[in-house]
């Protein structure tokens, strides 16, 4: 029988495994296909869109299947096997028509892995009433990612293009094995009695039911738009960044430092977190991130030089870190426990697909029809919006406390 703290470790390790897999292979992809397979820039972009749809539609897809079957050790551990797998695959691909149909399928395996593992670790959290220490263990993900990532350009830089594909291969596999250790959902699902775990509800699940629950929540549609609106400017600014460097005079140096200094500030906040929420709502704190994502937009649009952008990258890490660990526990808090799961990736599907997909549209449209720093004002008034919803929001709160309420009770 494993301790709550032995849980959590494993927990620690999943996230970081998950994020380690995920930058290994997506920090590089792009530079990747250009130089080993000679991708055009623009069949890159077409790939890119094949990887965001297919990650749309697999977030809902497993997030559904875990509420359907109760489980979510089963669709996790499945997901990063079928995701090892592909990514052996790929570069033995020479073929550029297979390329593409493996990509969006990495998508659909890859991107539902992380809220799933984030759904997982809160159902064990909560069930021993301690849902404010989500932050130390999914700040151990950024860990993951910025410590991968830069272990991964140097096994590039000393050996070969094909290092990225064994170290994602390597943590997937280790990631798939892992998660069979941590006790599943159903095992320790002492919320509910023996004739709630067989009514209806939960054993016979739909789409179509799941949906309903979800659409039908109005608390739950706020948060939506709350994330569409705040996220397609954070998206868009994160994906086109390159350009606004190089329009500062920045290069590839900068940039990198860019992503350290982001990646870097989100575990702080998310241990920070630790403690502030149980102090403020979680819509309190979402426009916490909200005024720092602002403040990162309104000192890169007065000084306009990379240093600032570089800089200014802590600001964007904090706000993501604040604003994750916020997001979750609101979602968490308003939604039936039937379609707990459901809802945390149909979030992310909202977050990392949707706005990129609008965003990439929409900001490159900007860009290439005036620049760069009006892309940027865009972004600034999308976040901005969010922000009004957010301020607007109070009522949101009561249904938030009331869930907490009767959720403890």
């Amino acid at each position: 029988m494993l301790t709550l703290s032995q849980i959590f470790l494993y927990f620690r390790s999943a996230v970081y495994l998950y994020w380690a897999m995920s930058a290994a292979l997506l920090g590089y992809w792009a530079v990747y296909f250009e130089g080993e397979k000679g991708f055009a820039v623009a069949k890159i972009g077409l790939m890119m869109s094949m990887y965001v749809g297919a990650a749309l539609i697999g977030q809902y897809f497993f997030g559904y299947l875990c509420d359907k079957l109760q489980s979510i050790r089963i669709p996790v551990s499945l997901a990063a096997v079928l995701f090892a797998l592909l990514a052996t695959a790929i570069p033995t691909l020479s073929d550029k028509v297979w390329i593409y149909p493996c990509m969006a399928l990495v998508g659909f395996f890859q991107q539902p892995i992380g809220p799933m593992l984030d759904s997982w670790t809160l159902k064990h959290l909560s069930r021993h009433d301690q849902r404010t220490l989500f932050g130390k263990i999914r700040g151990f993900g950024s860990l993951g990612w910025a410590t991968v990532a830069l272990l991964t350009a140097y096994l590039i830089f000393y050996y070969s293009w094909n290092m990225m594909f064994i170290v994602s291969v390597l943590a997937g596999l280790l990631l798939s094995g892992l998660v069979l250790l941590i006790p599943d959902v159903g095992e320790s699902n002492s919320g509910l009695t023996q004739e709630q775990s067989e009514t209806p509800e939960h054993s016979g699940l739909t789409m179509q039911r799941a949906l309903f629950h979800l659409f039908g929540n109005k608390a739950y549609l706020y948060i939506l738009a709350v994330v569409f609106l705040m996220y397609l400017g954070v998206q868009t600014t994160f994906n086109f960044q390159g350009l606004l460097i190089k329009g500062t005079g920045g290069g590839v140096k900068e940039l990198g430092w860019t992503y350290f200094f982001g990646v870097m500030s989100e575990m702080p906040a998310m241990f920070l977190s630790v403690w502030l929420l149980p102090k403020m709502a979680p819509r309190k704190l979402m426009l916490v991130a909200g005024g720092l994502y602002m403040l990162r937009y309104g000192l890169i649009i007065y000084f306009q030089t990379s240093w600032i952008i570089m800089l200014t990258a802590c600001l964007e890490g904090v706000a993501f870190g604040v604003m994750l660990t916020a997001l979750r526990n609101y979602v968490f808090s308003v939604v039936a426990e039937d379609v707990q799961t459901s809802a945390m990736t149909l979030v992310d599907a909202v977050f990392l697909a949707l706005t990129v997909i609008v965003g990439g549209v929409a900001g490159g449209w900007i860009i290439d029809t005036y620049s760069a720093m009006h892309m940027l004002a865009a972004c600034a008034c999308s976040t901005g919006l969010a922000v009004v919803l957010l301020l607007g929001g109070k009522r949101f709160d009561k249904h938030h406390a009331l869930a907490k309420a009767n959720q403890s009770t």
